[in-house]
This record gives C-alpha cells, structure tokens and sequence, in this order.
C-alpha cells in the first residue's frame, strides 16, 4: 500500500499535476499550489518511508534467518536496499536548496529530464518494485516451491 501511494502519487505529480501548472505559467497562485501539494504528499511520503523501513526489516530478518537461502537472494536484497536508500535520499532533497558547493549535483538535474529527482525515483520505484518481485521467486525456489 506505501508504494502505491508513494510511486503513484509521484506519477500523478509527473505526469499529470506538473504538465498541468506548467500550462498555467509562473503565477504566484501556481507557486502557492505547488507550495500545498508537495508539503502534503511530503507526509505522504514520509509515512511510505516508515512503512518500507519496518516492514522490509521484518521481512528480511524472516528469510534471512531460514537454513537455506540462496545467496542470489542476499545479492538482489543487497542490491534492493541500496537502491531504496538512493529513493529515500532523492525524496528528502525534493524541495530543498542545493547546499553550498552542490552545484555540481544538482546542474544536471536541471538540464536533463530524467535526470530530476522526481523522474528518477519514479524509475527506482518501480525497479525495487520489480526486484520484490524476483525476490519473492528466489526465495521460493530455495524451498523447491516453483520451479
């Protein structure tokens, strides 16, 4: 449910909200909407991140625990949580000023699309979503549960 409200929301955020107010233009009203809506899917946000954290951590220590789990498994969790921590790191800067001596961080988000935090938590989203997935066929197949 977290990550549906989270990468769903963000892709509403992409594809629908900003398209939108960028027909408006640079109105005051569209800077105070804008203000609005991000400070409320922040805590959106926020409650996604707690969710994650505490039931990937139950989880883990669940199937970390079992005799026989394959070490594929560990590697894609591995790679899962560090892609996880990226999407948490982008979320929290969304908004925020560059820090002093960031420019160079943050000049290509500018200039690239897909570059922008937004873009590309969408994409991490939905490759951790999809690494779930593996994860889940990985761990049955230690116990002989598909083939």
């Amino acid at each position: 449910m977290a990550a549906v409200a989270w990468v769903g929301g963000s892709l509403f955020f992409v594809v629908a909200l900003n398209p939108a107010l960028d027909e408006v233009g640079r109105t005051p009203e569209r800077l105070s909407l804008l203000t609005a809506v991000g400070r409320e899917f922040r805590e959106v946000v926020r409650l996604s991140i707690l969710v994650f954290v505490v039931t990937g951590a139950v989880l883990a220590v669940g199937r970390l625990g079992q005799p026989r789990i394959a070490t594929s498994y560990v590697v894609v969790l591995a790679f899962k949580v560090a892609l996880s921590l990226w999407m948490f790191w982008l979320a929290g800067r969304i908004g925020k000023p560059p820090r002093s001596g960031g420019g160079r961080l943050t000049a290509p988000w500018r200039s690239v699309w897909w570059l922008r935090p937004q873009y590309l938590i969408l994409a991490l989203g939905a490759v951790v979503y999809l690494l779930s997935l593996v994860l889940r066929v990985l761990f049955e197949q230690s116990f002989g549960l598909v083939p």
